[in-house]
């Protein structure tokens, strides 16, 4: 059944990534007195539909430059292309493609007034953005992903800036320096996520001429840098809580995030088989949400 094949091509699993910033940023703007349920809902549809359009035009890009084969570690995205033909695949990028931008255009219809000219344009504008960079990570003459640090920077940028901070202006038309620290937050443990992924495939896009930080790095000191990024984003998310502290509850489950952070520190430093960093990717994933969650929920506690 091909159902199966496109369920893998979209990487369900990388969903609460998109649903995390968007979440909660909802849930601090409702704390303080917004209640923006339909946008928050357009927000995260908008969101799905991109990441999925990410997902599968990854896919696609990589498939066609021959980096996914059936000895690849992330084994599940070369199934689209042996059970789905490329045209399918092309037509489900066509597909998403317009609903990103048919769900985007209503996001910012419903928030943003057309007589604030500036702020519509920038918004109406930042759709495309948001296309073409989801299309153009791994597909083209000269995808952006195939280049050091681009791709980590545009993830921070994306589901860290504006994800928490982009979706917060929605919700409430203030833009909050605290706001843009938890932003910061997000996007590095983003961005962490993204760095177990390129050091589990290391070799085989050293191979196949695909520069990511983990390829000009080296595996150890991709390592170091993982940490790093994670230092960072615990630096900013403690910077937010001391900002906005109304309950010591706010630091419990800031201290229990620090906690499953350390261990997954641990787990990254003693890897040794590249397979086993598809384990400590889920986690990191499910580590964010739960992180985004349970800070947005702290102040309702």
């Amino acid at each position: 059944m091909k159902l199966k094949y496109w369920i893998y091509a979209m990487r369900l699993h990388t969903l609460p990534l998109s649903i995390t910033g968007i979440t909660l940023s909802f849930l601090i703007s409702k704390f303080r007195g917004f209640e923006e349920y339909i946008v928050y809902i357009l927000c995260l549809i908008t969101a799905l539909f991109l990441q999925i359009l990410a997902n599968i035009s990854n896919d696609y890009g990589d498939n066609i430059r021959g980096l996914y084969n059936f000895n690849s570690f992330g084994s599940n995205k070369r199934v689209q292309c042996s059970f789905i033909s490329f045209l399918k695949i092309k037509k489900g990028i066509y597909l998403f493609s317009i609903l990103s931008f048919i769900s985007g255009l209503f996001l910012i219809y419903k928030t943003i007034s057309i007589n604030d000219i500036f702020i519509f344009f920038l918004y109406f504008l930042g759709i495309f953005i948001c296309i073409y960079s989801s299309i153009f990570y791994s597909i083209g003459s000269k995808p952006y992903g195939y280049k050091t640090g681009i791709s980590d920077l545009l993830v921070l940028f994306f589901f860290g800036i504006i994800s928490v901070q982009g979706s917060y202006f929605l919700y409430t038309h203030t833009l909050k320096i605290d706001i843009f620290l938890l932003s910061l937050s997000i996007g590095l443990l983003n961005v962490a996520v993204l760095n177990i992924n390129n050091i589990r495939d290391i070799d085989n896009d050293y191979k196949h001429g695909k520069y990511t930080m983990a390829v000009w790095l080296g595996i150890k000191y991709a390592k170091i840098y993982h940490i790093f990024i994670i230092f960072l984003s615990v630096f900013f998310g403690g910077m937010f809580i001391f900002l906005n502290q109304i309950k010591n509850i706010q630091w419990y489950f800031f201290i229990f995030f620090i906690f499953f952070i350390i261990l997954h520190i641990k787990n990254i430093i003693i890897i040794k088989d590249n397979k086993l960093f598809n384990l400590e990717l889920k986690k990191l994933i499910f580590i964010t949400f739960l992180y985004g969650l349970s800070t947005g929920i702290s102040f309702f506690l």
